[in-house]
Order: structure tokens, then C-alpha cells, then sequence
């Protein structure tokens, strides 16, 4: 769904820089605090997004903050700035992964403005998606507080 406002020609140019990852279960994709150099599309398999809240380096299964299953999308924000990753993404399960890594994005973008919005907008979408999902779960977490 990240690149459906795209043209087939538009579709097929990212495709060529793509790379395809068979990944088994409990592998470390992205580790928090580094920095991101990929987005990445879950193919087949699900993922397990968590954070180091005490900052002891163990992530532990408390510290789950979420799961991306089948044609979800990670990393993204990787693509947009130099800011170290927030979170870290283990595989749960055995995945293919298909990575976009930054200096090819980057190099296709900048030789193509109209693709670029194109890209921006899709991971705008994504990302406000993803805001107003987290704005409900804090606010259910509120209501119940009360």
C-alpha cells in the first residue's frame, strides 16, 4: 500500500533497488539507538518492535511496544532523517524482508522531484497512520486511569 499512488515505471525503478532478506526468528533488524540506513517491507512473517525503557540493554518481553505483520512497513523514518532509531525490530517469526536501503533511495530521489513527493507523501501516510493509532491507545490508557 506504501507505493499504490505509484506508476508502474515509478513502481519498477524502486523495485530495482531493492534487496530481498530471508531472515530467521529472534534476529536483531534495526537496534535502538543506532543509525537507521533502510526501510523495510515485511514480505512474509511478522515482526516485534520494542524499546530499552530503563535503559539497561536487555529489551526485555515487557518492553514490547508493538507487532508489524504481512505488507507493513519499518524504518522508514531512516529515509528521512540522521536521527538515531527509537526502538529496536527483532523478527518473531521466520521473515522475507524486502530492504530499500538509504543511498540508493536517496540517489533515485534526487535525479526524480515528482517521485520524490510521490515517496514522501506515502510515508506521511503512513506515519500519520501510525500517529493517530497511538493517540487512541493513549487515550483509551487514559479513560481507563480514570
Amino acid at each position: 500500500h506504501l507505493f499504490q499512488k505509484l506508476t508502474f515505471d515509478e513502481t519498477s525503478r524502486l523495485g530495482s533497488i531493492i534487496e530481498y532478506l530471508d531472515v530467521p526468528a529472534e534476529t536483531v533488524i534495526i537496534e535502538q539507538n543506532a543509525l537507521g540506513d533502510a526501510l523495510y517491507v515485511i514480505a512474509k512473517g511478522e515482526v516485534r518492535i520494542s524499546r530499552d525503557a530503563d535503559e539497561d540493554g536487555k529489551h526485555e518481553l515487557n518492553e514490547v511496544i508493538g507487532k508489524l505483520g504481512e505488507a507493513e512497513l519499518f524504518g522508514e523514518m531512516s529515509l528521512i532523517d540522521d536521527v538515531l532509531t527509537s526502538a529496536r525490530v527483532t523478527t518473531a517469526t521466520p521473515c522475507r524482508l524486502l530492504k530499500m536501503p538509504r543511498s540508493a533511495f536517496e540517489a533515485m530521489l534526487a535525479a526524480d522531484d515528482k517521485l520524490a513527493v510521490k515517496v514522501y507523501r506515502s510515508f506521511i501516510r503512513t506515519m500519520s497512520d501510525r500517529l493517530r493509532r497511538a493517540n487512541a491507545q493513549l487515550s483509551k490508557a487514559a479513560a481507563f486511569q480514570k
